[in-house]
């Protein structure tokens, strides 16, 4: 689900803060919504709230090819860039649609060069080098510089205003970055 623009370009501040958590209410009734649907339709489903559940979402949505995986651990999507939140649903549903490719993979590169968000983080909490565990996963962020800052100062999400993601569209972007002889990733 988008977060709203303009109260994010004004990070951190109250307006922010009050886009974020409405974001967490709204996007965590769609998600009840849906689940009680598929169960209305005999499918097995429990929601997973948006903020915090049982998997690690955008790992997940970049698997489904939604978008890709960001230097700040955010997920960049075409239509909405860093500026969304994300929840699952858990589901019995079988022969859902599956890809290994990932028109989004460019994105990890152009990450890597630009760094704007590790550079503007204001308690520095962005990983320059990604931690990658054994398991595969990957920790972009220290949580325990973050979520203080983030709870101090009215939902910072200056990583999302910073972003060029929010500032400029996608494709704009991709164009530019990848028109200037760039590779892209292979994820």
């Amino acid at each position: 689900m988008e977060m709203d623009k303009v109260r994010i370009d004004a990070a951190p501040s109250i307006g922010c803060k009050q886009a974020v958590m409405e974001i967490y209410r709204d996007l965590g009734y769609a998600a009840n919504d849906l689940a009680a649907y598929l169960r209305r339709h005999g499918f097995s489903a429990h929601a997973a709230h948006p903020l915090m559940g049982p998997a690690l979402y955008a790992p997940l949505t970049q698997l489904a090819g939604l978008g890709w995986l960001s230097a700040s651990g955010l997920i960049i999507t075409p239509e909405h860039g860093p500026r969304v939140r994300l929840a699952a649903i858990v589901t019995n549903i079988e022969n859902l649609p599956f890809s290994t490719y990932n028109e989004h993979a460019w994105v990890a590169d152009f990450c890597a060069k630009c760094g704007v968000c590790i550079r503007e983080c204001p308690p520095q909490a962005i990983y320059e080098e990604p931690i990658r565990h054994e398991s595969g996963r990957i920790t972009c962020v220290d949580n325990d510089r973050c979520f203080p800052y983030f709870n101090d100062y009215h939902g910072c999400s200056v990583c999302i205003k910073v972003c060029p993601f929010n500032r400029a569209p996608y494709e704009e972007i991709k164009a530019a970055f990848l028109g200037s002889g760039e590779e892209a990733g292979t994820g």
